[in-house]
């Protein structure tokens, strides 16, 4: 038998002396469990192969007409194309421009998205209610980015159940620092003090104990493959390819296009009509100069909804979302 989620409860369960000794108990006492990174193996049943996930890749290797994945537990796969589809801090994209490189570029923008529980019925109605259709942002003259919105409702019924999803973004030049350092109680003061509704309800009603979640914005300027001797044999896609900064909400949808343009272009060369190498370098052409564009106005428009002075002389401000205004 195993015990997992409930392991935690067994030293109330157990007098120390007992606890200590619970290893002995073990079908094999003699197999000590790394503190980190412990797995189960899981096997296809058919073929007996060893279902392979949770990979480290360690580095990509061009051999022959193929390429190679190489991973840091030793393993490795082999195929005609690599696609780093492995966000923003992509490791294919360190592998092909090298360390130094194809790292992602932090700018100083950043804060806290996570999600809450607030288990308590009346509040979570309340917040449901607050704002229109699933979702909510806010500016704040203090040059904060506000984002409310609801992030799952399994059963109408039991609001108490209900996940919400809160962001707070800030320019990072104060004590608070970069992605550590965020204290819930001085977040929950400061939305009492100084937030509208529904942020400050949904901030100052965190339930204590609650894991908060910090990121900070990084940005990669997609960049032509270095090697287009490769043969098309590697691709980038969505963070990996085009990190932006997500105010504008517009990485999923590039993420999307990439995927489409992609599959359209190999599609030529399962007809015939391209060789690989054309199939993927005219898909980085079209990703580079569409999403491109798009990492550009992302950082910009960061940069001007946490500067309440230039966010008020904005045409979002002036105008919002009429197009005929």
């Amino acid at each position: 038998m195993s015990i997992q989620w409930a392991l935690p409860m067994l030293p109330q369960l157990l007098p120390e002396e007992l606890m200590n000794r619970i290893q002995e108990a073990s079908v094999d006492p003699y197999y000590i469990f790394p503190k980190t990174a412990n797995s189960m193996p899981v096997y296809n049943g058919q073929s007996g192969e060893l279902i392979k996930y949770n990979k480290a890749l360690r580095n990509v290797d061009f051999q022959g007409e193929g390429v190679m994945a190489d991973f840091e537990d030793c393993s490795n796969a082999t195929g005609s194309l690599i696609v780093g589809a492995d966000g923003a801090q992509s490791a294919v994209r360190t592998c092909l421009y090298g360390p130094g490189n194809g790292e992602a570029q932090q700018v100083p923008y950043g804060g806290v998205n996570t999600h809450i529980c607030y288990h308590d019925a009346e509040i979570a109605r309340y917040l449901r209610k607050s704002y229109e259709a699933t979702q909510a942002m806010g500016a704040h003259p203090r040059g904060y980015w506000l984002w409310i919105s609801t992030q799952e409702i399994e059963d109408p019924d039991k609001p108490e159940d209900w996940v919400f999803q809160l962001q707070w973004t800030w320019r990072l030049a104060d004590d608070r620092g970069g992605r550590l350092g965020v204290d819930l109680a001085k977040l929950k003061a400061e939305a009492e003090e100084c937030f509208g509704e529904p942020y400050k309800t949904a901030w100052s009603k965190i339930p204590e104990n609650t894991p908060i979640y910090t990121n900070r914005v990084s940005v990669w300027q997609p960049e032509a493959l270095p090697n287009e001797a490769n043969g098309g044999r590697v691709a980038l896609a969505g963070d990996a390819a085009h990190a932006m900064s997500f105010h504008r909400g517009q990485g999923m949808n590039h993420g999307i296009n990439d995927a489409v343009t992609l599959v359209s272009e190999l599609s030529k060369v399962a007809k015939g009509e391209k060789t690989q190498q054309e199939a993927v370098l005219a898909y980085d052409a079209e990703m580079m100069k569409r999403a491109g564009e798009e990492v550009s106005i992302s950082k910009v428009n960061t940069e001007m909804i946490h500067d309440w002075e230039r966010l008020s002389q904005s045409a979002f401000m002036q105008r919002g979302g009429d197009k005929n205004k």
